[in-house]
């Protein structure tokens, strides 16, 4: 006990130590802690507040990292699983010393960000209570914290205080979690009293001026002093100073304007220059120091694009939704911002959407050093918007919250209400008429997508019509197609900057390897259970392949879906869902970053870059897919919108197979190309007579500065093989059968056959929330089979694969475990059903090749369908048509058997009714 006190002593002498020498006094460390699941810690009788409480925990974190709560055995399939799970109050509680030197002073509680309503009692006394998800709380204690010994004790509680969607990432249990704890900085801070409150810069980029509006707290007091300001660049020479006398009395504001020079230096992606601004208030009541960091910097809605100093910015951008695997809750600390940031600029984009929710200030930091455009929203994502006042009143409350906090940062140039909101809209852009008129530094939006208010100074949706428009135009590009000569110019072209909401979400199968990673408070069990599943169905040995091949796809998929907005001159951006995967709502595997923004392997930064950066060359493709007779016409572009005009010079091209063989080149000249610029810089005519052999072949173009991008076509003879000997094809099972049965050589393409429709682009957003067909995530192709001798193919569904999937059918193989199809379907992660397109195996003495294909429809205008046949007829003609695996005819039975087959209805499930407002 006395070895105890002694501890004790010695733990409060530094405090003192520390709060005398900074003012301030960090919280961080060891915590009393007690749940209370029914709520009656506040009630007469039960008051925990006058109690010492009897656990333990480390602040600042969660109850999850603390292991408190209840322990959670179950795995969900939807996401990821926590170990520990709670929603309710709880309450944390510690001894502070208040030092002699604070007497007289202004104490504030200040605590980063806790999840949601924060009550703060005194030695047993209520003091007071604030609800927040975006910015710190800050509780002024002056008259309870004197010096001294005394027990501060917070409640904190993560129930939902409004009624709020499930899906809000401000609050959701499928993101960050719902969270209980303190994150961030902890501290009491010590204050004169009178002291500055509020500091708001405000740049003016054409004189090069800044203007400064202060807030003073004078305690009711009339004081009188200097005020000291000197603004440096951030971290280096000092630019200005001004010093000011001021008098002080009740709610005191003043304006002061200071001049940056000749050589001021403007912020944007390019050239992220800070400025340091430091006020120190001097006045009989002591010295009071704050500072900001701003970039000058000026946002305005252009015609068609968000304007940045005066000239057309487009944004690429991703999705933020909140997803922290380890914690569970948003990092606080610039290290693991500049960290995900750092990424995303790797990857060629300039933007990011934090969707339905505001990040902690770290964020911002990094983004202002790394020059990235930042959109910040409401924690709000709700389908009946105007219902409750108090939400509306605690909304309108965290907006003006969120502008006070973060509104100096040139990163934040973007604000919206929240996503995908329904309702009353007359609510949510008065919202927005008073973000406008309160902080015009920033551009503002209703809601991202559902309705285009007139207040709106830029828009982020997937139409440009409102939701019961019967004209509704697409602006979002979730797939790409086989042409590239196409844009959406005319349905961008509204009457804002209008941003392509979430395009992309092409979904991809698992990897499983990634399930080392969750060290945390989070568990992947929605991995094992996918995992368990394969296993059982005989394919866990694939599950690598399944993610290569669907990974390989989906970077396809996002070069085209990113070029198809490039190319689209009105765009004034896109929003990519996503760079990263979203582990939520159905487990989204939709990023070729997994959740942890680290690299899948699919593709490196550089490569990703030649479609996705400030300047990208485009081509205009009528199509991919080409016979030797004729001539391959493209017409290229550049998208420009890097941070100076590119000098005239010359486009280099050439068309490469992939031995190296040139099939032509040449030279384009090129004028001077300005900046925010779309522009076409010439035709290329190919003949293709010099292509002999069927194969792929790739368009390389390149230009001065290390700028190059590529893309594929596919070439085949026009003049086609005489028909194959050794073998008869057929179209029904039966007659395939009684030819097995004489142990011939069979090529069966099934007229009709019990399986699922195929496709060539994989599902969008997952299979577990969207219930739609075709229900697969990609194509796995035997790419090495002898019977692709003569149709080259990688182990991937490419370009040439477009119109044979999208007139194919996959039939379920599962109960056949030794077969391993030759083109393979790849079913939903949560199913894991086998599914074939194409298989072989040895049936009754005979040899039987399957190609659950439409080898008739169009055929003229489908030349891979017809190469891909004529190579498979020349492998089951040949001695290479030796199948490993042998069957017998009733198990082949089933999958051609007429009365069975139909075609299954799928519905939308309750969750995606939800999403979709329905």
């Amino acid at each position: 006990m006395k070895r105890l006190s002694l501890l004790l002593i010695s733990l409060f002498a530094c405090l003192v130590v520390q709060a005398e020498e900074s003012g301030r006094m960090d919280l961080s460390g060891l915590w009393r802690f007690q749940l209370d699941p029914m709520g009656f810690g506040k009630t007469p009788g039960s008051e925990l507040y006058l109690s010492k409480l009897t656990e333990t925990i480390t602040l600042p974190g969660s109850m999850d990292e603390g292991g408190k709560g209840i322990q959670n055995i179950v795995a969900h399939v939807d996401r990821l699983s926590r170990k520990f799970e709670y929603c309710g109050q709880a309450w944390y509680q510690r001894e502070v010393v208040i030092p002699e030197d604070w007497k007289g002073k202004e104490v504030i509680l200040s605590l980063e960000r806790c999840h949601w309503e924060t009550a703060v009692f005194v030695d047993g006394e209520p003091v007071a209570t604030d609800e927040r998800l975006s910015t710190p709380n800050r509780f002024i204690l002056t008259k309870q914290l004197t010096p001294g010994l005394h027990t501060l004790t917070l409640c904190v509680d993560n129930r939902l205080k409004y009624p709020m969607d499930q899906w809000t990432h401000g609050t959701t249990e499928y993101t960050q979690t719902n969270w209980n704890g303190v994150a961030g900085r902890m501290e009491l801070i010590a204050k004169p009293s009178c002291y500055i409150e509020k500091l708001d810069i405000y740049p003016d980029t054409e004189t090069g001026k800044v203007k400064v509006s202060f807030a003073f707290h004078t305690a009711g007091n009339p004081v009188k002093g200097t005020l000291t300001l000197h603004i440096r660049e951030k971290g280096g020479k000092g630019v200005c100073r001004a010093v000011v006398p001021v008098a002080l009395s009740g709610a005191s504001t003043i304006e002061h304007e200071l001049a940056l020079g000749k050589d001021m230096k403007l912020w944007d992606e390019f050239s992220p220059a800070l400025y340091d601004l430091t006020a120190t208030l001097d006045t009989e009541a002591g010295e009071d120091l704050r500072s900001s960091v701003f970039g000058m910097r000026h946002v305005e809605q252009g015609r068609h694009h968000v304007r940045l100093n005066g000239r057309d910015i487009h944004l690429r951008g991703v999705l933020d939704c909140c997803v922290f695997p380890i914690t569970g809750y948003p990092a606080t600390d610039v290290k693991e911002w500049k960290r995900i940031m750092g990424t995303v600029k790797d990857y060629g984009m300039n933007h990011i959407r934090f969707h339905s929710w505001c990040p902690p200030e770290a964020a911002f930091d990094a983004a202002d050093e790394l020059g990235l455009y930042l959109q910040v929203e409401l924690p709000m994502w709700i389908k009946d918007v105007g219902r409750y006042p108090a939400r509306r009143d605690f909304f309108e409350k965290e907006m003006y919250a969120i502008l006070d906090e973060y509104g100096n940062h040139p990163s934040f140039i973007l604000y919206c209400n929240g996503n995908e909101n329904e309702g009353d809209f007359a609510v949510l852009e008065d919202l927005v008429k008073k973000g406008q008129a309160y902080d015009p530094r920033h551009l503002y939006s209703a809601s991202t997508a559902r309705t285009h208010v007139k207040a709106d100074q830029y828009y982020a949706s997937h139409v440009a019509a409102n939701v019961g428009d019967k004209n509704r135009r697409w602006i979002t590009v979730y797939e790409g197609k086989p042409s590239t000569d196409w844009d959406l110019c005319e349905e961008s072209a509204i009457d804002v900057p209008v941003i392509a909401h979430e395009t992309g979400q092409r979904c991809m199968y698992p990897n499983f390897e990634e399930m080392k990673k969750y060290t945390g408070v989070l568990e992947p069990r929605n991995f094992k259970v996918f995992q368990d599943r394969l296993a059982r169905n005989g394919m866990l040995h694939q599950d690598d392949e399944f993610f290569r091949a669907t990974g390989a796809h989906t970077v396809l998929q996002y070069k085209e879906v990113n070029e198809a907005l490039l190319r689209t001159s009105t765009s004034g951006g896109f929003q990519l869902l996503g760079l990263s995967d979203f582990p939520g709502q159905g487990s989204a595997f939709v990023g070729i970053l997994d959740a942890f923004w680290e690299s899948k392997g699919l593709v490196t930064p550089e490569k990703f870059r030649e479609s996705c950066a400030p300047v990208v060359l485009l081509a205009r493709l009528p199509k991919r897919i080409y016979t030797n007779n004729e001539t391959f016409t493209v017409k290229l572009g550049v998208y420009q919108f890097g941070p100076e005009a590119i000098r005239k010079g010359q486009l280099a091209w050439q068309l490469e197979g992939e031995a190296g063989d040139i099939v032509g080149s040449g030279k384009i000249s090129h004028k001077e190309i300005p900046f925010s610029t779309v522009d076409s810089l010439g035709v290329v005519n190919i003949p293709l007579d010099k292509v002999t052999a069927a194969g792929k072949y790739t368009l390389k173009a390149r230009i001065a500065g290390g700028v190059c991008n590529e893309w594929d076509i596919w070439v085949y003879p026009a003049v086609k093989q005489p028909a194959s000997e050794g073998y008869t094809y057929v179209r029904q099972w039966e007659k395939a059968k009684e030819l097995l049965l004489k142990g011939e050589n069979v090529l069966l393409v099934p007229d009709s056959c019990a399986g699922r429709k195929a496709h060539f682009a994989s599902h969008f957003w997952n299979p577990i929330m969207f219930n739609w067909k075709p229900m697969i995530v990609g194509t796995c192709i035997d790419h090495q089979h002898p019977a692709f001798r003569d149709f080259p193919t990688s182990y991937y569904a490419d370009w040439q694969w477009w119109d044979i999937l999208n007139y194919a059918t996959a039939v379920d193989l599962t109960d056949m475990r030794t077969l391993t199809p030759v083109i393979q379907s790849i079913d939903t992660y949560e199913v894991n059903r086998k599914l074939g397109i194409s298989f072989e195996a040895n049936v009754a003495g005979g040899k039987l090749f399957v190609l659950c294909v439409d080898p008739e429809k169009d055929m003229e205008k489908r030349p891979a369908m017809q190469q891909l046949l004529t190579s498979v007829r020349n492998y089951v003609a040949s001695d290479r048509f030796a199948p490993s695996v042998s069957l017998q005819p009733y198990e082949l039975d089933a999958l051609f058997d007429y009365s069975k087959i139909h075609r299954a209805e799928t519905q939308s499930g309750e969750a995606i009714r939800q999403l979709l407002n329905q």
